[in-house]
């Protein structure tokens, strides 16, 4: 399949023709393509043209990739929700112990001549304990940036790979059209020849 001349120098025909736009990403959006969609793939077909079983296999080994790639974002996904219900969660016991801190607060202050002694240590102890959880969300709350951060690392990464794989793929295909036409230039010269 030859890219169209408003494609030539995208990497959009590898892949079957997209009728809204040449670009793979189309404004910026990665394009989605499912492991079925490289496995049901078709090319045409050209005088000395690739290996077909060769194309498939490698279609075959890419699908292959792109389904990993797939399982492993999906998996990435779900911890990154569980991470997040865990933030909420705590952060609602955050909020609980601040107002269990306002209300030991209100009933110190009302039974303060009977009980300010109990009340006075009845704060310390929710001051710590809430101290002690919002450190505990705090660091939990680092970990999941830091988890965040290295998930966007690892989808730029596999952007990157897939770029490339899709560069090798044009690239190759380049030196295929220029072999076939080295040799059909060549077998028109032995004709003129020949003549």
């Amino acid at each position: 399949m030859r890219p169209s001349p408003a494609c030539a120098d995208s990497d959009a025909f590898l892949l079957e023709p997209r009728p809204r736009s040449c670009d793979p990403t189309r404004q910026g959006r990665a394009m989605k393509i499912s492991p079925m969609d490289i496995q049901r793939q078709t090319f045409g077909q050209r005088f000395r043209g690739l290996d077909r079983d060769e194309v498939r296999a490698y279609l075959n080994i890419v699908a292959e990739e792109v389904a990993a790639l797939q399982m492993e974002r999906d998996r990435l996904d779900q911890e990154l929700q569980s991470l997040r219900s865990l933030i909420d969660e705590h952060r609602n016991r955050e909020t609980i112990l601040k107002n269990t801190l306002l209300t030991a607060q209100r009933v110190s202050e009302e039974i303060r001549d009977n009980a300010r002694k109990e009340a006075e240590t009845t704060v310390k102890e929710a001051e710590m304990q809430a101290d002690r959880l919002v450190e505990l969300a705090q660091g939990r709350a680092h970990e999941v940036e830091r988890g965040i951060l290295d998930l966007r690392a690892h989808r730029s990464a596999l952007r990157t790979d897939v770029r490339a794989l899709i560069t090798r793929l044009s690239h190759l295909l380049d030196l295929q059209e220029e072999a076939e036409l080295e040799d059909n230039l060549r077998f028109l010269k032995r004709r003129e020849e020949a003549q």
